[in-house]
């Protein structure tokens, strides 16, 4: 049965963590806890974005035109 790519990754990181000292394991947590960071970061900014884009033709609205 082949494995998913994720499989893959957990089964090479679990092999890399019985062979790393305390101070590689940190790094790593702390470098995962950056990138989880960015991506939350990086998701805000295209919701953003995405909203101002979608409602960025009201600016250009006479408000008091009506039909």
């Amino acid at each position: 049965m082949a494995r998913s790519g994720r499989e893959l990754m957990v089964a090479w990181l679990r092999d890399e963590i019985r062979l790393a000292t305390v101070a590689d394991l940190q790094r790593a947590a702390a470098f995962l806890e950056f990138a989880r960071q960015t991506r939350g970061e990086c998701a805000t900014k295209r919701r953003g974005a995405r909203t101002a884009q979608s409602s960025a033709w009201r600016r250009h609205l006479d408000a008091d035109l009506r039909w």
